[in-house]
């Protein structure tokens, strides 16, 4: 698949830090796990019933194992633009690959054959420039049956950037006082390839792109879940 020079230096850069992916992600976020939790949570299925699903940027698999376990019956569609990162998500979900399918492509560029029950995203969608993010959102309702789930979590800008460097010490201090340097490293490698733009500009641009009914369940600092449904 043709990709821009800046998705590829992307793709590059995320293929490298995919072996140490979860070991960092779990250590310089403190709300990690609640905020897959929170994503899980908006989906408005029983347990039993069969649905499908699209993933977009799968990373390795932390949400798709999550879901897929508490989903017996959902099909899965995952996309992201990082070969390793599919790779070390397709180990992950290996008892679930009869519901499975995983794919390398842009976030925008997932198949559109049938309509999804469901669309969710952790920590992907700040990658966009702004406008890609809109379309992004007119796309997904438009791929959602009637009465679909769009969940997403992700970082955010302050509405305020005199909150952003508070932000940056607290969260240096929950992470432990041996790991500021580490953390440092981490956000200042992944400025080069991230967009976010505000929690109000995402609900506004939700609205307008026709979601009937957004909020906002969990919020830690920068980072928040939104549940958008159709």
């Amino acid at each position: 698949m043709p990709r821009t020079t800046g998705a590829g230096r992307a793709e590059a850069e995320f293929d490298r830090e995919a072996a140490g992916y979860d070991r960092t992600a779990s250590r310089t976020m403190p709300g990690y796990d609640e905020l897959h939790q929170t994503l899980l949570w908006g989906i408005p299925f029983s347990p039993t019933r069969t649905f499908r699903v699209l993933e977009l940027g799968i990373g390795t698999g932390t949400l798709s194992t999550r879901l897929l376990g508490r989903y017996p019956h959902a099909e899965l569609t995952g996309v992201d633009l990082s070969r390793r990162m599919i790779a070390l998500c397709r180990t992950k979900t290996r008892r679930y690959r009869d519901r499975v399918t995983l794919l390398q492509a842009d976030l925008s560029d997932f198949p559109t054959d049938a309509p999804y029950d469901a669309v969710v995203s952790s920590l992907a969608i700040h990658h966009l420039a702004d406008s890609a993010k809109w379309a992004l959102f007119r796309k997904v309702r438009k791929a959602l049956a009637p009465g679909g789930y769009f969940g997403d979590a992700d970082d955010h800008l302050p509405e305020d950037p005199v909150f952003d460097s508070r932000f940056g010490q607290v969260a240096q201090e929950l992470v432990g006082s041996t790991q500021p340097a580490a953390l440092q490293r981490v956000w200042h490698e992944h400025e080069r390839f991230d967009h976010p733009c505000t929690l109000s500009d995402e609900l506004v641009h939700l609205g307008r792109a026709g979601f009937a009914h957004v909020d906002v369940p969990w919020r830690f600092f920068g980072q928040a879940v939104v549940w958008a449904y159709k």
